[in-house]
Order: C-alpha cells, then structure tokens, then sequence
C-alpha cells in the first residue's frame, strides 16, 4: 500500500521537498548576512600618519650612518734615537742605539758591563746621554772623558760641578805617550776603539817604538781625519 502511495504521490512528494530546501537554504543565507558586523575602512591611525616629502624614504634608507667618534691622534713625532759610541774598559765596545732620557749607566749596561780594573769612581753614572757622544769607561789610574762631536768634556765625578772642571781642563788636556800607554790609555782618544789601540800596541812592539806621530797614519783605521782628532793629544816621549 505505501509502495503504491510513493509511485503515485513520488513526484509531488520529491518537489515539496526541493522547495523546502532553497526555502531554508535562502533563510540561512539571510540570517547569516544580517549577523555579520559592518567591515571597518582599512586606514592607518592618525598618529601614524607622518608626511613626509617624496625621496626622503629612499634617502633615509641609504644614508651612510655618521662615522663613530673617536679622540684626535697625536700627530707629534716620536723622540729621534740616540747612537752613542761605548769604549774603554767594557766588555762590549762598540756603538749602541739609546732612547731619549736614559743615562750612562745605561750605556754601560748595554755593553756587557765593566771589565774587573775599571774604575768607575770617575764616573757619573747618572749622566744623561747625549747623540753622536761617546762614553769611554777609564782603567783605575786614568782619566775619562766624554766626548761629543770634536769637543772633548771630562765628565765630573759625584760631587763635583761641569762648571769647575771644565775651568780646571779648559788650559790644557793631558797628553798620552803612544810609546808606553796602555790599551785603556789609548781608548780615550777620540775615535780610538779597542781594536784600533791594539793594532797601535802591535804596530809600536814590531818597530820597536813611534818615531814620530805622524807615523800613526800608518795604522789601519787612522787616517787624515782621524789624525787630526788626535795628533794635540799624543806625543812619542
């Protein structure tokens, strides 16, 4: 009996039920748009909103960032060096390259140090040095002077003031005999080394003795310049 109600009814029955569908799907629809909120415009706060002119975008992004500060540099040269020339009884003589402000003690230092006969009594060690001088360390017995350019000044000993001897050594300066100084002796002359005392010892041992100071260019080392540093501060008797 219903079968025979479906086949006779079925069409009727299958639009009542499409139009209940577009019915409630339509109502669902517009249930759904009335409940949806009123869309906002889309537009930046008024805080944000900064006007600013046309480039300066571009500018502001490819502006080098300022340099970081940094104090001036000094621009004041370092102290020149000084090069001074270390003799007489010292383990290492030779020239040595000297800061600005050190002193003879420094200079005997960096030459090894004294040698046992040294008398360093005659010596002021706390003498500042002084570029192109020499600081020519004397044996006990002999004098020492220290000798800048051509000028020969004796340095004073503890106690005693440049001024009062150069007083006492500006008549004369004593002489040295090249026939019978020794070595430490002939270290304080001007631009006599160990080695050029030495070959002056083996020169006056082979011929028996200096005839006159003139023969003294006859040694390796010594030669018109070098004599006339010398030639008032030696004699042969």
């Amino acid at each position: 009996m219903l079968f025979d109600l479906w086949e006779r009814y079925r069409r009727y029955i299958l639009l009542a039920g499409a139009i209940l569908f577009l019915s409630s799907s339509f109502w669902l629809y517009q249930t759904d748009q009335e409940n949806v909120p009123a869309k906002l415009p889309l537009e930046a706060p008024a805080y944000a909103k900064v006007h600013l002119p046309a480039g300066s975008e571009a500018e502001s992004e490819n502006s080098p960032k300022p340099a970081e500060s940094s104090e001036p540099k000094s621009t004041e040269p370092p102290p020149a060096p000084l090069y001074v020339d270390v003799k007489g009884v010292v383990k290492q003589p030779g020239m040595y390259r000297f800061e600005t402000g050190m002193r003879v003690a420094d200079a005997i230092a960096k030459a090894g140090g004294t040698l046992p006969e040294a008398d360093l009594d005659q010596i002021n060690l706390a003498q500042p040095l002084s570029d192109g001088s020499a600081v020519i360390i004397p044996a006990k017995g002999s004098s020492t002077a220290l000798i800048s350019g051509q000028q020969t000044v004796a340095l004073p000993p503890y106690g005693v003031s440049p001024g009062s001897m150069n007083s006492q050594n500006s008549d004369q300066e004593p002489s040295i005999n090249v026939n019978t100084a020794s070595v430490e002796e002939l270290t304080t002359l001007p631009g006599i080394g160990q080695a050029r005392a030495k070959a002056i010892l083996s020169y006056r041992t082979e011929k028996g003795g200096f005839r006159s100071v003139e023969e003294l260019k006859k040694i390796e080392g010594i030669g018109d310049k070098m004599f006339e540093r010398i030639k008032d501060r030696v004699r042969i008797q």
